[in-house]
């Protein structure tokens, strides 16, 4: 495989490291050496020559749809963790909130949710035994994982997510957050942790490389991914002495445009009621650029406009697209000499009707479109 699994874009073509002899997992321990088969692998870390993201090319280990954590936390971890979780929920008010977390092991994180009083917690797990193990303490999940190609998760849809280290084994990481994003409501919050490739690459900690961490990630390429594919990064930091970043996001909606469509509602009520209350016998406007025919055609006021000048000599002679006015030099007005004049020529403006005060003196009525209002100058 030579693309990134992330973007798809080539790889470099030459390795960053290469680990001859490296184990071929980091979990499938041996109980019989007579009857083993296991084979060291040449393990090859590359880049991507796009997005920069660091990875390995080799296929995945067998079991990467499982989580497999220690057994229990340490006291100063769960403690972290509870803090950690309880801030985190604080500060988004999701504690009454359904939560999900990708990939929940045997239940250690549903736990402390559910400790600190989150009501509705949800996990998703892909191995059976950690299912059972989950749902006989009381826990809710669904066996499954993302990949695959879900329809379904009990629960659904999430205000909020969370994945603790899961997302680095994950062989189609674009994939699993499309399907991630089916089953979460808008404007969802989630909590991101991965393994921090900074800190690995500052103590040059070569025994990180492993072929169950399909990738690594410093704060920058996951701040890409995570933008790339869907969410705005509220905040991204170091946590556990170093050992993880830790990204809190959001889930990223349209655009709020209803700013544009108020100005446009104004403007074209602005000059077509301008327009018929002059009932001038010819109006002109000053200004081809692109507002100004932006404006003519979606207020739909060429009817109103006899032509339009503009300085521009390569625009003289010709015809505006769409309005199909017709565009003189200024000077053109002295000899047809116009009622009306609208200016439409952005920071010009001020500097134009000064000009037409100056030269054209015989213009009764001037207006100019500003950003928010048409302005009568006289």
């Amino acid at each position: 495989m030579n693309n990134c699994r992330s973007c798809g874009a080539e790889l470099f073509e030459t390795p960053l490291l290469t680990y001859k002899n490296s184990p071929e997992s980091a979990q499938n321990f041996i109980n019989n050496l007579t009857s083993s088969n296991d084979a060291p692998v040449t393990l090859k870390i590359y880049q991507c020559s796009k997005c920069g993201l660091i990875q390995h090319n080799s296929q995945p280990v067998s079991y990467y749809k499982k989580v497999i954590r220690a057994v229990s936390f340490s006291k100063e971890m769960t403690d972290f963790r509870l803090q950690q979780l309880d801030d985190w929920l604080q500060k988004y008010s999701l504690k009454n909130k359904s939560i999900l977390e990708v990939g929940s092991g045997r239940g250690e994180y549903l736990d402390l949710f559910k400790k600190i009083g989150v009501k509705k917690v949800f996990g998703l797990e892909f191995e059976k035994s950690n299912i059972e193990y989950i749902l006989s303490k009381g826990n809710n999940a669904t066996q499954g994982y993302l990949e695959d190609g879900l329809e379904d998760i009990k629960g659904q849809p999430f205000d909020a997510f969370a994945i603790f280290s899961f997302m680095e084994h994950w062989p189609n990481l674009k994939l699993g957050v499309e399907i991630l994003n089916k089953f979460l409501n808008p404007n969802a919050y989630g909590l991101i942790e991965v393994p921090n490739f900074d800190m690995i690459k500052a103590k040059g900690l070569y025994t990180e490389f492993t072929v169950d961490h399909i990738f690594y990630f410093d704060q920058k390429s996951l701040s890409n991914f995570l933008t790339s594919n869907g969410f705005e990064i509220l905040s991204i930091k170091n946590i556990w002495n170093d050992y993880i970043i830790s990204a809190e996001v959001v889930r990223r909606e349209p655009l709020n445009v209803e700013i544009f469509n108020k100005k446009f509602k104004i403007i074209k009520v602005s000059l077509n009621d301008y327009l018929d209350e002059i009932n001038a016998n010819k109006t002109v406007i000053w200004g081809a650029g692109h507002q100004a025919l932006t404006v003519i055609s979606l207020s739909n006021i060429k009817k109103k406009i006899s032509y339009i000048v503009d300085s521009a000599t390569f625009k003289q002679n010709k015809y505006t697209p769409e309005s199909h006015l017709l565009i003189n030099k200024p000077d053109f007005m002295l000899k047809d000499k116009p009622e009306s004049i609208i200016v439409m020529a952005a920071g010009f403006s001020d500097e134009i009707v000064k000009i037409i005060n100056t030269k054209y003196p015989f213009i009764q009525n001037i207006a100019v479109l500003r950003e928010d209002n048409l302005e009568i100058i006289k």
